[in-house]
């Protein structure tokens, strides 16, 4: 199984995470402005891209420190894995540690996802220290079609 797995460090409070983690609007303001759906555990979230599709998120853990998802819709690669956000306190500041557990195969969509998953990280980190992600359709694009 592959993993994507990535980090970043702020000095931002972590119940402010947690609610960039956990609520409609905080998860619209980083990841995609078209978020619906039950953010608390044993609910589900839906993440829509326009045209580009979307995935169905059950929430496994959600807690102070962990908020956990399993894709139940979407892509094939994506079935069955896991979005998994740890927060990590430090003496001077929080680690989010982010992994997409669960991949099959480094196949050319998983590479793909690792760099998208970095920019929305980036996203995520901008919205927790400055207000202001950029959520789908203003995110990064990295591929030639607009992806």
């Amino acid at each position: 199984m592959a993993n994507i797995c990535l980090t970043f460090g702020t000095a931002t409070d972590e119940s402010e995470i947690l609610k960039a983690l956990t609520t409609l609007d905080g998860l619209a303001s980083w990841w995609t402005q078209d978020t619906s759906g039950d953010p608390t555990e044993g609910g589900t979230i839906t993440f829509t891209f326009g045209d580009n599709g979307g995935f169905d998120m059950r929430v496994i853990k959600s807690n102070p420190t962990q908020v956990h998802w399993e894709c139940i819709n979407g892509p094939d690669d994506w079935l069955g894995t896991r979005i998994e956000f740890d927060i990590h306190p430090q003496d001077t500041h929080n680690q989010v540690m982010f992994r997409h557990a669960g991949w099959s195969s480094e196949n050319p969509f998983f590479y793909h996802c690792s760099t998208k998953w970095a920019t929305f990280l980036l996203s995520l980190r901008d919205y927790v220290e400055e207000g202001k992600g950029r959520p789908f359709p203003e995110d990064i694009k990295i591929e030639a079609t607009g992806m």
